[in-house]
């Protein structure tokens, strides 16, 4: 689906309340190994990503974890679940 749908241009019309949860020092995108070097640097950059997205969800919350990747579930279970159970709370 990430290839074949313009899924980023349809996230403003999700009005159900989105949380999204991001790891800042993750740097994964599908596809980075084989862009061209001005491209790549630009890939994978999930403390702008992250903003960026955020915005384009009517009722978004963003949480970010600064010190970890791209499994912050897995790094830091216990942060990751107390952000999970906040979020849901709103």
């Amino acid at each position: 689906m990430i290839f074949t749908q313009p899924v980023l241009y349809e996230f403003d019309r999700i009005q159900a309340p989105t949380l999204l949860m991001i790891g800042q020092k993750d740097n994964t995108a599908i596809g980075k190994d084989a862009a061209p070097p001005e491209l790549k640097k630009k890939l994978g950059d999930y403390p702008r990503l992250g903003k960026e997205v955020a915005r384009r969800f009517p009722r978004a919350t963003l949480v970010e974890f600064p010190e970890l990747g791209h499994a912050p579930q897995i790094q830091d279970p216990v942060q990751f679940h107390q952000a999970l159970l906040k979020g849901l709370l709103r």
